[in-house]
């Protein structure tokens, strides 16, 4: 494979870590903010290519989003699956399932139950399962300029690591671990086209709090005309329990403009 195609991949694999590293699902980020209604909502995507020039290159992805509110209940899942395969070596393969249920206390508190299922074959992660329960916080009141939420889980973690041992043979490592999982997350409306938005989460093990997860997402909208906007998010993660080959501390820069029709 020539050295502009060995780049591409790596540029590639960089656009999007906060899908595949991270193993930090932004939750936040996905939510539509439907109203109080009785309403199903979702999308599905499927993407696939297949190049052959001398190296077969391979890539699949896609997701389904599903939302459904209805009284004080609000349903939430998301699927996401990537797979970047280069003859018979695979550059991405990582995906998950995730599911959340809302029940809506007052104008003030939810109450929150998730479960989520992931693998990422890059940091030799063959399966990760979480459950989590715990309170969401509305911290200002909702309204189309403004929204502030805090989120207080616990969280429970079961992995399976592949790892290889003194002899060179792959073994799998378990963890059962007991974390919190804590997100603030805001969205403030700065002027008529002008958007700032950012969800932070904090995921440390409650026995050893050395032992954790950061994850930070910031973004800024800014409208050039009615139709016209432009677009930067800035992500950032720190995981201090990942694969000696693997950074603690990864992060992606991008931007881009979207036109409204």
């Amino acid at each position: 494979m020539n050295h502009l195609l060995k780049a591409s991949f790596v540029f590639l694999f960089f656009l999007s870590p906060f899908l595949g590293q991270s193993q930090i699902v932004n939750i936040e980020d996905r939510r539509s903010q439907i109203g109080d209604t009785i309403l199903w909502q979702g999308n599905l995507n499927v993407g696939f290519n297949l190049v052959q020039n001398g190296d077969a290159i391979f890539t699949f992805n896609g997701g389904i989003n599903v939302e459904h509110f209805h009284n004080r209940h609000l349903f939430l899942s998301f699927t996401r699956f990537n797979l970047v395969r280069v003859d018979e070596k695979d550059f991405i393969n990582d995906g998950f399932q995730h599911f959340r249920y809302n029940y809506r206390l007052n104008s003030r508190f939810t109450w929150e139950l998730f479960t989520q299922a992931q693998y990422n074959e890059k940091i030799n992660l063959r399966l990760r399962g979480l459950l989590g329960i715990g309170p969401r916080i509305t911290l200002l009141p909702k309204s189309e300029k403004q929204r502030a939420f805090l989120g207080l889980l616990y969280m429970y973690e079961y992995d399976e690591e592949k790892q290889e041992n003194n002899a060179g043979a792959t073994q799998l490592i378990y963890f059962r671990d007991h974390r919190l999982s804590s997100y603030l997350s805001f969205r403030f409306e700065l002027g008529e086209n002008t958007v700032l938005a950012n969800t932070s989460y904090y995921q440390p093990l409650l026995t050893d709090f050395s032992d954790l997860r950061l994850s930070s997402q910031t973004s800024l909208q800014i409208g050039i005309t009615k139709k016209i906007k432009f677009n930067t998010t800035f992500s950032i993660l720190y995981d201090s329990r990942v694969p000696e080959e693997v950074s603690n501390t990864i992060y992606s820069w991008r931007n881009g403009v979207v036109w409204e029709f």
